[in-house]
Formats: structure tokens, sequence, C-alpha cells
């Protein structure tokens, strides 16, 4: 691994992590841990980079922060104005911060201090069901960038807690299959199509991919009728497309499919 020293902490990023994420990450680290100081106690990378399949151009900047304490009012405050102040759709990060008390008794759904998308989300000391995902890959494919290890903080996250919380996303996201990127902040189509190839191999097989895998594991598991489909969103998202053409309803036709397919097997899998 490659080492990044700061001032006073020393960052560990992984190998192939591209220059740009590496000072944009160096940066907004040591500005946040700068305004937690002492209450901040682990940072983690999940996702696309805590996997290697990080795309400059399409792919989020995931980073996971575990805290001792409830972040007062003004920490939170100053969090949120720096990250306003210099995230971006060039600079995508999605920052979360929870307690690490949350951690060792997780519930469904679970309180988090902070969370912040640069496209406009966020919310504090709220319940999030979305974050049992967030931790549950981090759990299983993180990546250790400072403080103490996933192992000492992680409890055990139910996989169930981790199926329950992909399908909402996939049902919400659902609703705005047709809205173009700009009106909602990301590629929606994109993330649908890669998104429900990775739950279906979570439910099949227990695999907890990235987009750019599970889109790859579409293509060799789905219905061949939907392969064009698939290798439109996997190209999307290698090559960074904002402006993809889509055709509506072989949209509609795998977006049924994939829900069908999902909430069968997933009950299936429950028994």
């Amino acid at each position: 691994m490659n080492q990044d020293k700061c001032d006073f902490v020393e960052y560990i990023f992984p190998r192939n992590a591209p220059e740009f994420a590496r000072e944009v990450l160096k940066e907004t680290l040591f500005d946040v841990h700068s305004i937690l100081q002492d209450n901040l106690i682990g940072i983690y990378l999940y996702g696309s980079l805590a996997m290697g399949c990080f795309r400059p151009k399409s792919s989020d900047i995931d980073v996971l922060l575990i805290a001792k304490e409830r972040l007062s009012k003004e920490l939170r405050k100053k969090t949120i104005e720096y990250l306003q102040s210099t995230c971006s759709k060039d600079r995508c990060i999605e920052l979360s911060i929870i307690r690490a008390n949350a951690l060792k008794n997780p519930q469904y759904p679970m309180i988090v201090d902070l969370h912040y998308e640069y496209w406009g989300n966020i919310f504090e000391n709220k319940k999030d069901k979305e974050i049992l995902s967030n931790l549950y890959t981090t759990r299983t494919r993180g990546f250790h960038v400072w403080g103490k290890s996933i192992d000492e903080l992680f409890s055990t996250i139910p996989a169930q807690y981790h199926l329950l919380s992909v399908i909402e996303d996939i049902e919400h996201a659902k609703r705005y299959l047709h809205e173009k990127p700009e009106h909602i902040g990301y590629n929606v189509q994109v993330h649908w199509i890669l998104g429900s190839c990775r739950i279906l191999a979570f439910i099949k097989e227990e695999k907890v991919l990235s987009k750019l895998e599970g889109g790859n594991w579409g293509l060799v598991h789905l219905p061949r009728k939907y392969s064009s489909l698939i290798e439109q969103a996997l190209s999307c998202y290698q090559e960074g497309k904002k402006d993809c053409i889509w055709d509506p309803d072989e949209l509609d036709a795998f977006s049924d499919y994939m829900i069908d397919t999902i909430l069968r097997e997933s009950r299936v899998k429950e028994q």
C-alpha cells in the first residue's frame, strides 16, 4: 500500500487510487479531521475506490468516518459548510459520520450523525436505511485509511440488513428511471441497471460487488435480451458519459424483470 502523509496524521490509500482521487481525499480528510479532531477515531473507504474499480469521470468517492461521541450542532454545521465549499460534480464525495457505539449493536434503520452527498442530499442526526448497506460493504470489502481497524470497530452487519437497504434504494430510484442526470444529480439509469445486477449477485451468490463488477456479472447470468442494455450502462459508466440515450421501453422491461426477480429471490433466501 502507498502512504500519503499529512501534517499530523498518516493516511493510507489504495495502491491503484488515481492521483486525482488521492489529492481530493488528502485535502478533504485533513480538513474534516481538523474540524472533528480527537472525536474522530476511524476513516474508511467503500465502493469503487476501495474495490479497485474507480472511474474518475463517473465514480463517487465514498467515505465513512467513525466518531467517539455524538457530533454537536456546531461541529455538524462546520463540517457541512466546509464540504459545500469544496465538493462539486468534479469532486464527487459522499461522506457519512457515525458514532462508534452504533456499530456495536447495529439496528435497522441506524442513526447517522451526518450524511453529505456532493449533489445536495444532506441530513443530520437522522435514522437511515441505506447506511446499513454501506457498513456491510465496508465490513466486507472496505479500505482502512486511518485510525482503528475495521475489525476493531465494526460488529457483524446482518446480511438481511444489507439486503433490505439495497432493495429499498433500488425501489426508490426506479421512480426516477426516465429522469435526466442534471435533474437529479446523478446518472440514475446507470446506477439502476448496474446496481440491480449487483443486488441479484448478492442474493444468488452472496457476492458484494462494485457497479462495474455487477454489470459484468449481469452479462453472464441474466437473459441475453438484456445484454445490450447492460453493455450500454457499463460503457456509460466506464467512459463517464452523462448524455446517454436510453430506450424507455427497454428500461421499463428490464426494471420490471429485475424488481420481480429480486423480490422473488430475496423471499426465497429468507426461507
